[in-house]
């Protein structure tokens, strides 16, 4: 079988025809609320379908998190299903915001739901955490990459609950953090130039100390949320990631989403994150 291009030259060309923006689907209680819609299946069907006509086919990546979608129940996974579908078809990238995390059987499980024709999702991305080892990742970094596919695996979060975590120090003098970004930096040796089918979850709000952890993950793409409502900028972006402009996926969400429903609103709004995200990306 033929291997499919990678999620990270995909995402290469795509950053560079479009931007490297990443736009984030968070359909919450509050949101559907301040756009006048009901907290229902067919509330959150009509809050992603005004988004996808706002963003056309001008966005690199869509990063809908599941949960918003789950807690509908069927129907709401049978939406995000649909949205996923319709992204893919004005040529964006889609990566799930899932965050799974398990071993063994279960672990494998969740990674057949997301990745590969024929799969519940099929989505080109997805984001996992690596609290139970990240050698519980091990296959799963594999099979996105033998789909084209990438794992995004949470480093470095920005919530502060994190911190305590995630800079808690092992035996072999290494935070956790440390250990995980050179994990991911193996997996990535493993597959092979180029491929790269484990990536990083880094905060646009961390701070620069966290330098020594992006570095340790070598050409890994960056999935940085964080801008905007949580308070980081996009002139925020050079202190943590100078040097590595053409990994970083820009992620936000609320900051768009403020500016709905009216969908000539949310296009404004969507260049306004679009055009600093290009920028960055040319070291502009």
């Amino acid at each position: 079988m033929t291997t499919p291009p990678s999620f990270a030259q995909r995402f290469a060309k795509l950053a560079d025809e479009r931007s490297p923006f990443c736009l984030g689907l968070d359909p919450s209680r509050d949101v559907l609320a301040r756009w006048n819609l009901p907290d229902t299946a067919q509330g959150l069907s009509d809050f992603c379908d005004r988004l996808a006509d706002a963003a056309g086919d001008t966005l690199a990546v869509v990063k809908p998190q599941s949960a918003f979608f789950e807690r509908h129940g069927p129907q709401g996974l049978a939406v995000l299903q649909r949205v996923l579908q319709r992204f893919r078809a004005a040529g964006t990238l889609t990566l799930l915001d899932v965050k799974r995390g398990d071993i063994g059987s279960t672990m494998d499980a969740y990674a057949e739901s997301l990745f590969g024709p024929g799969s519940a999702y099929d989505v080109d991305a997805a984001t996992f955490t690596a609290y139970l080892g990240l050698g519980a990742l091990a296959k799963t970094v594999e099979r996105a990459r033998a789909h084209g596919a990438c794992a995004f695996v949470v480093v470095r979060s920005s919530n502060p609950e994190g911190v305590p975590v995630q800079n808690a120090v092992g035996g072999d003098g290494r935070t956790v953090a440390q250990a995980v970004a050179d994990g991911l930096r193996e997996l990535n040796a493993k597959a092979g130039p180029g491929v790269l089918p484990a990536g990083a979850v880094m905060g646009a709000t961390l701070p620069p100390a966290d330098r020594d952890v992006v570095e340790r993950l070598g050409g890994a793409l960056l999935l940085t949320p964080g801008i905007g409502s949580q308070g980081a900028g996009f002139n925020d972006l050079p202190k943590l990631f100078s040097g590595r402009e053409r990994q970083v996926l820009p992620t936000a969400a609320r900051s768009v989403l403020e500016a709905g429903p009216d969908v000539a609103a949310l296009r404004k709004a969507l260049e306004a994150h679009q055009a600093p995200s290009r920028a960055f990306r040319e070291g502009a």
